[in-house]
């Protein structure tokens, strides 16, 4: 059976933290799944995993990931929670 990743991410945005949700495909580094969910160019690091976007204005982190089943992964596309 194949599996699907459930990454959720911390983001520092501005002032503001905020947290999402992305089913990945294969399982991928940290700085795998930051550069592909933000479109990462160049991997600068504020600290240990918690990486700047290309602007260095703000940051994204992977909080959590956690293998899940193809039924699972369409139920939270239908819930539009990922």
């Amino acid at each position: 059976m194949t599996k699907k990743i459930l990454v959720i991410f911390n983001m520092q945005i501005g002032d503001y933290e905020h947290s999402d949700q992305y089913i990945f495909d294969k399982i991928k580094s940290e700085w795998g799944y930051c550069k592909e969910f933000w479109g990462i160019s160049k991997k600068d690091e504020l600290k240990e995993n918690v990486f700047w976007d290309d602007q260095m204005l703000n940051a994204i982190s992977v909080y959590s990931e956690q293998e899940i089943t193809n039924e699972q992964a369409k139920t939270l596309k239908q819930l539009s929670l990922a």
